[in-house]
């Protein structure tokens, strides 16, 4: 679950960076079915290092939307890499996966997500909030 956060927060700042095509990542990036204990379905807010916010929604069935803090919207797929990062898999033409790597989650349950190229955001997912109140 942590992994699907961080690939949202990667979706989410790969939307705000219109920049040169990503590498072609390191590890294969493999769709695994996730069990009910292991979903990343849910909804998720990234904050990026200036304070702006993306929220990502993750479905059941591996699709995902981000949309950024401008309004952008991007949409594809996410899955677990053989590595254990999690990849968002624009649905752009052309686009390779971006892939995230989490950390250990916070008290209040955020952690942070660091893609290859070593930028972090802090993800955490909207529901478990929701849920403790």
């Amino acid at each position: 679950m942590k992994k699907l956060i961080v690939l949202a927060s990667c979706v989410a700042l790969a939307a705000c960076s219109k920049g040169e095509a990503p590498a072609e990542p390191d590890a294969e990036v493999t769709a695994e079915a996730p069990t009910a204990e292991d979903s990343m379905a849910g909804t998720y807010e990234s904050t990026m290092a200036d304070g702006s916010k993306a929220t990502t929604v993750i479905t059941e069935d591996g699709k995902y939307t981000n949309t950024a803090a401008d309004g952008t919207v991007t949409t594809g797929e996410v899955s677990q890499a053989a590595n254990g990062q999690t990849c968002f898999n624009s649905s752009e033409e052309g686009s390779a996966p971006e892939c995230w790597t989490d950390g250990e989650p916070a008290e209040d349950g955020s952690w942070v997500a660091t893609n290859d190229d070593g930028v972090s955001v802090t993800v955490r997912k909207m529901e478990a909030d929701a849920a403790a109140e």
